[in-house]
Order: structure tokens, then C-alpha cells, then sequence
């Protein structure tokens, strides 16, 4: 794992050599007579955010990767809890990136530090600097860690720490933007049966290893002698990866993504997009066979897609239209669908029912989700080594949902959606070791239905949302670890210009697990999870910040024989440079 770190950082730190030096001789050879490039329009998405929008109009190709402006929000952080959560509570779907994403806004620098009980440090830093208006640079660095946990103090231990590095280069024609993540996770396996002698740390311990490069170059809008982008109808962007992934007893996983986009306006109001995604996955492991002998096993896994669409806009409506073909050469998918080729839908619309008030929004679509032990382990960290991969193919995702905005301080949105899959998988109580997991895989079909909204008024923000999930399975008895029902409510107040807090109650409902011996179904208790945010600012520069997780105490258990942590603290302070 060292080697190829040490090589991929070399790698990567020499191509930012070659764009520095590209990027200066491009200045000083093109940069006279060059007008500034316009800097407006940005729209900054935000996880979790319900934003309503004034209008569906097609963007134009001037919007896909417009340029940051350079205005410095002091109040902004990094939330990398939207991929790795103190407690893993969250219940979404985990992205094929783990790297947090650095918002577009220029954010001040700063470092947090804490402390709190369970022996648990906590730090995470941001730097970035623009050597030019041409070139950026940053790092962003997060470590939360818990000495102790509730089950046999340190036998229960966690750590988790994130450093991230990422450029970006502007040139006349396109950005060249590159990243390199590394996340250091360390779990222990204490799911173990208490009636039974308590194992040494040492021996359930897990450390995981994950390592994500990314080289991004995306198009720029060129301006003709009027300075009109509208001339401008081709855009472009091209990314390229390499992931690495490794867990103890050899245990690894290598993926080199290629993902690419490009469109092109045939009019104001109507284009053609073509999207195609390359995936080369290979998983080593080790196992032992009847003789005690040592057996490596690989699995290579290749998966290619395209998916051209066509995109117009009529007055209120907005439409996309197009399909998908997929090839797979995963085995265990073509065994359950008897195809390595996958045709699938793509169409969306969105249409304004009311002027600025209401509107209608569908999808039908499908694809293959990739699956990978470097995010499924994100997901659940208390997976068994050896794991029998496969992705997921969707042959229809459908939901319809009506966005609302009832007066300016509420919004709303209900929706409803269906969707078949093949291979979803499943975390399942392993049959060999009660304290681990193992995958399992099902056609499923499920329907989901949701309602959310939103108030802002004066200091006042909430934030509530409810979603039902059912399941249709084909083979299996239960959903392992899916949760039939899930709320969440968020309340935030600027008691002054120095206080503020942020409650935050996430429940969960209805999740359930099989014993793979017995057969005996559990039904797990219900997950309610409260936790609090508090930050006073003694300047602008310096603060202090209290966060509480787990308030009420609850002693739940989001997977079968992992309790979770009781009321946990962590006290500190920020400072803004």
C-alpha cells in the first residue's frame, strides 16, 4: 500500500508541476488583449438542500462550469459528515466518491480543534490560496477519533481521518482541476457475543485504507467580438481517476473511473448531451481452503456505458429525453439477469404550474450502479474481508414530486417514486462470525414516498422531511438493515450576531435483520437520534463551538449487535485566518 501511495503522489504532484508551468506560459503568452472572464450565475448545490427555481430553462453552456467568484464566506465549512457521519446514521445512498466536495465559493481558512468524552480528539483544517487569478490551490484535513466506545472501552474504539488536496488551473479554453483524497478509517469488530471470553483489541481490529485521485478538464464559454457566449455551442468535460482500497488480511480493490460529457446547442432552446462512463475494477483477497492453504482469489470487473439524450424547453416545460446502454462483464449480475448488455430510460421534465409558486417534476430513469468495497465499507464498516461483488442494475427508477412555494419564508415538496432492481444489495449478519456482515443480493422492488419542506424567517431556519420506503423482495425474507420509515427535523437560530445552535432529531423505523442460522427474525428498535450544534464567536476571527450527538441517551443499534455510543461531547474552538 505504501508503494503504490508514494507512487500515485508522485504521479500526481508532477502532472501539478506541468500545469503550473503550462499555466504561466499560457499567461504570459495569451494573457494581453484578454478581457476577464465573466464570474455571475454560480449556483452553489448544497446536500440535502430543497431549492426551489424561478424558472426551467435549458442552461445554456456558459452555465456548466462557470468560474467561483471570489467572495470569501467566513460562515461556510467543509461538512464532511454528508459522507461520514459520527454515527453512520444517515440512511442514503453513499456516492462512488468519498472526497468531501469543496464549495465554489472561496471559503475563509481556518482550524477547528476539540475534545470530548470517550477520550475523543477532534480537528479539521482548511487552507487555500490563489497564486493568480488563474491558479488555485488548497488542502482540507478532518480527524475525529473515540479512544473509547460503550462496549469494552477500547474494544469498541474508532478513528477517522481525511486529507484532501485539490487544484484548479484556468487556461483561455477549459479548467484543468485535480484532486487526491486519503481516508484512514480504523473500526473494531465488537459485535461479538458477551457470554463469551472478551477478545484482545488487536484481534478485531479493522483498518481501512482509501485513496482517490481525480483529474477533471472541463470546457470554458468563448465569447465572440461582441462578448456574446451565445456563439458558443459546444461544452465538454472530461474526468479521469484512480482508486485504491485496502483492508487487513489482503484484502484490496483498484478503479480507474473515466467519466465524459458533451453537449451541443442547437438553438436557445433545445440541445443534444451525450454521457459515458468507464469503469475497470479489480479486487484481490485471500482465503483459506479445506488443507489450510492460502488461496488468492481476483475479481476484474469492467462496466461501460453511454447514454445520449436530447433537451428542449417550451414556455414553461423543460424536457430530456434519451436512453441508455450498459455493458457489464460482472458475473454475478449476468447470472441473475442472463445479460451482459443493459438498455434503460432517460427522461425527466420539470414544468411551472404557478409563476414562481408551483411546479411538477418526473424522472424515469435506470443505469448500473457501480458497487465498490471502498464505499460499501463507508456504508457499513463492519463487513467480512472476502465479499461476493456485483453491481446494481436499475431497469426503472420513476418518481413524480410537486415543489411548492407557498409564501416567502415557506417552501414544500411531496413526492412519490418506484423503482426495480436487480442485485441490490443487503448487509446480512455473516454466517461464520455474528460480529461481521456479508453481502447479499435480491431483486427488489421498491416504492418510496416522501414529503419535505422548508421555513427561513428573520434568525429562524427548519428543515423537516419524511420518507417511506417499501420493499417487494424475490428471494430474501427480510430488507437487512433498511429501514422502512425515516424523518428528520433541523432547527437553527441566530440568537445574536455572535450565538447560534442547530438542533437536529434523525429517526429511523422499521429495520430488521435475519439470524442465517437460526432464521429468527429481529426487529431492531427504533432509532431516535437527537444532537446539537453550538458556536459562539468571541471576534471574527475566533470562536467556540459545542456539539452534542445522542442526547437522549438511546442505547440503538443501526446494525444487529453494534450498539451505538450514549451521549457523546465535544468541546472547542475555531480560528479564521
Amino acid at each position: 500500500m505504501k508503494k503504490i501511495a508514494t507512487k500515485i503522489l508522485s504521479v500526481y504532484f508532477f502532472i501539478h508541476l506541468l500545469t503550473i508551468f503550462s499555466s504561466d506560459f499560457g499567461q504570459k503568452t495569451f494573457a494581453q488583449g484578454k478581457a476577464e472572464l465573466e464570474q455571475k450565475n454560480v449556483d452553489v448545490n448544497k446536500t440535502n438542500e430543497f431549492e426551489l427555481i424561478s424558472k426551467p430553462p435549458i442552461k445554456i453552456n456558459a452555465e456548466i462550469n462557470p468560474l467561483p467568484p471570489l467572495v470569501v464566506s467566513k460562515d461556510e465549512e467543509i461538512d464532511f459528515s454528508e459522507t461520514i457521519t459520527f454515527s453512520r446514521l444517515s440512511f442514503r445512498e453513499i456516492p462512488n466518491e468519498l472526497a468531501p466536495t469543496i464549495p465554489k465559493e472561496i471559503l475563509g481558512n481556518y482550524v477547528k480543534a476539540g475534545f470530548g468524552n470517550y477520550i475523543t480528539p477532534y480537528f479539521e483544517g482548511f487552507y487555500s490560496h490563489d497564486f493568480n487569478e488563474k491558479n488555485k490551490y488548497g488542502i482540507f484535513a478532518h480527524h475525529i477519533s473515540s479512544m473509547n466506545g460503550v462496549v469494552d472501552k477500547q474494544n469498541s474504539g474508532y478513528g477517522n481521518t481525511n486529507v484532501l488536496l485539490f487544484s484548479e488551473h484556468t487556461k483561455e479554453k477549459f479548467v484543468l482541476s485535480s484532486s487526491i483524497n486519503y481516508n484512514l478509517e480504523r473500526i473494531h469488530y465488537y459485535g461479538y457475543d458477551q457470554n463469551l471470553e472478551t477478545p484482545l483489541k488487536e484481534d478485531i481490529r479493522q483498518t481501512y485504507n482509501r485513496l482517490e485521485t481525480k483529474f477533471d478538464l472541463t470546457s470554458l464559454p468563448q465569447k465572440d467580438d461582441f462578448g456574446d457566449s451565445s456563439a458558443d455551442k459546444l461544452a465538454y468535460k472530461i474526468s479521469v481517476g484512480f482508486n485504491y482500497f485496502s483492508g487487513i488480511n489482503d484484502i484490496s480493490e483498484w478503479q480507474i473511473p473515466i467519466l465524459g460529457g458533451i453537449s451541443y446547442s442547437i438553438s436557445e432552446k433545445s440541445k443534444i448531451k451525450l454521457n459515458t462512463e468507464f469503469h475497470q475494477t479489480q479486487q484481490k483477497s485471500n482465503v483459506l481452503d479445506i488443507d489450510n492453504q492460502t488461496n488468492d482469489l481476483t475479481n476484474s470487473r469492467t462496466l461501460i456505458s453511454f447514454n445520449p439524450s436530447y433537451n428542449f424547453s417550451i414556455e414553461n416545460l423543460t424536457l430530456n429525453i434519451g436512453a441508455g446502454i450498459a455493458y457489464s462483464s460482472d458475473s454475478l449480475l449476468e447470472n441473475a439477469t442472463e445479460s451482459k448488455l443493459f438498455f434503460y430510460p432517460t427522461i425527466d421534465f420539470s414544468y411551472q404550474l404557478s409563476k414562481d409558486k408551483l411546479w411538477i417534476l418526473g424522472k424515469i430513469s435506470g443505469g448500473i450502479k457501480p458497487q465498490f468495497l471502498r464505499m460499501l465499507t463507508v456504508q457499513n464498516p463492519f463487513l467480512a474481508s472476502v465479499q461476493p461483488l456485483s453491481h446494481t442494475f436499475s431497469q426503472v427508477d420513476a418518481n413524480v414530486a410537486i415543489q411548492a412555494k407557498i409564501n416567502k419564508e415557506l417552501k414544500a415538496n411531496a413526492e412519490i417514486g418506484f423503482a426495480m432492481y436487480d442485485n441490490m444489495p443487503f448487509f446480512a449478519p455473516s454466517v461464520s462470525d455474528s460480529s461481521q456482515f456479508g453481502l447479499l443480493y435480491d431483486k427488489v422492488n421498491v416504492l418510496r414516498l416522501g414529503v419535505s419542506s422548508s421555513y427561513q424567517k428573520n434568525n429562524l431556519t427548519a428543515r423537516l422531511s419524511a420518507n417511506y420506503f417499501g420493499y417487494s423482495l424475490t428471494d430474501l425474507e427480510v430488507a437487512h438493515h433498511r429501514p422502512s420509515f425515516q424523518t428528520s427535523l433541523s432547527v437553527g437560530y441566530r440568537f445574536t450576531e455572535k450565538l447560534k445552535t442547530t438542533l437536529t432529531l434523525q429517526q429511523l423505523f422499521g429495520i430488521k435483520t435475519q439470524n442465517p442460522v437460526s432464521e429468527t427474525i429481529y426487529d431492531l428498535k427504533a432509532i431516535h437520534d437527537l444532537s446539537i450544534s453550538v458556536s459562539y464567536k468571541f471576534t471574527e476571527r475566533i470562536s467556540a463551538f459545542a456539539n452534542g450527538y445522542n442526547l437522549i441517551g438511546q442505547n440503538y443499534q443501526r446494525f444487529v449487535y453494534y450498539p451505538n455510543n450514549g451521549i457523546t461531547m465535544v468541546l472547542g474552538g475555531k480560528y479564521i485566518f
